[in-house]
């Protein structure tokens, strides 16, 4: 199921529950990729100054991808409304 995640608070809690639906702890899902337990949990707290590399690695871990597509604009109003 695709979901939109906008912030890295929505995308952490994204990898929390995966993580935890693969049955993995925060140090079992750093060990297989590098990271230690601490790195992992500020990931999944929204912290915003983690590593691209980082993210692509738990993404990568936890079979998921990502799928980049334009914000929605939104519906021009009507101008005549007076």
């Amino acid at each position: 199921m695709q979901m939109l995640h906008v912030s890295p608070k929505d995308i952490g809690t994204a990898l929390r529950t995966i993580r935890k639906e693969k049955g993995l702890s925060q140090k079992e899902l750093g060990q297989r990729i590098g990271l230690d337990q601490k790195k992992v949990s500020l990931i999944e707290n929204g912290n915003p100054n983690v590593r691209v590399d980082s993210l692509f690695r738990l993404f990568s871990a936890l079979e998921l991808g990502i799928i980049l597509q334009p914000k929605a604009l939104p519906k021009p109003s009507n101008q005549n409304d007076w």
